[in-house]
């Protein structure tokens, strides 16, 4: 069985014992000018975190879970469109690879309302190029226990170089693309079964090498 990862390099939040509990819808349309438009939905509860993905648009129509584990430097992942055997996968965080370096941050004075939170700007300029990050400290997530899982995200890395807790509401690109925005905020209480692969999934096995046979 062939198995393709796509990891949607935007924000991958984790929460303190005492953070914010909930959901978060995020979307970013026309993604790196591909035309392809992402909507992300964080499930975020006090040690743990999953992201649904939907991509539509330019031949895509996919759906994926992916539940990360900081822990264990591991995480798991399944579609949720399409037929067929509904089987996971299990994967170590390494085999993400990439990375973007963060050249400056600077926090402005501008301050807006996104969402009901109070957001700040900040000015980030990375190796993949330069943009406006409007960050809420109200909703203090913890980025730097998955700064392994999303090495490519703009927001996480400018949030672990700043050693601050927040969430970035709205990414403008100056520079090349990159946009999204947050469309709702849902504090509530999530249960452990949030978490967790539903019971019909199966974890998939490789199956054994086998060596080549010798020819005489």
């Amino acid at each position: 069985m062939k198995f393709k990862l796509i990891i949607f390099p935007l924000c991958l939040i984790v929460l303190n014992a005492f953070g914010f509990e909930g959901t978060i819808k995020q979307v970013a349309n026309n993604y790196n000018g591909t035309g392809a438009n992402i909507t992300l939905t964080w499930y975020l509860g006090p040690h743990n975190c999953r992201m649904d993905m939907t991509q539509s648009g330019n031949g895509l129509n996919l759906s994926s879970v992916l539940i990360f584990d900081p822990a264990t430097q591991t995480f798991k992942t399944y579609n949720l469109s399409g037929s067929g055997e509904k089987t996971y996968f299990q994967m170590n965080a390494n085999v993400i690879t990439g990375g973007i370096s963060i050249l400056s941050v600077t926090a402005t004075q501008e301050v807006k309302q996104i969402s009901g939170y109070k957001c700040e700007k900040w000015v980030v300029v990375a190796s993949s190029g330069s943009f406006n990050v409007w960050i809420t400290r109200d909703i203090d997530f913890d980025w730097s226990a998955y700064k392994d899982f999303f090495k490519t995200n703009v927001e996480a890395q400018a949030l672990i170089h700043q050693g601050v807790k927040g969430f970035p509401m709205l990414t403008e690109p100056l520079t090349g693309n990159g946009a999204s925005n947050v469309e709702t905020v849902s504090p509530q209480v999530l249960a452990a079964t949030t978490f967790a692969v539903p019971a019909e999934y199966t974890l998939y096995v490789a199956p054994p090498q086998t060596a080549p046979a010798k020819t005489k």
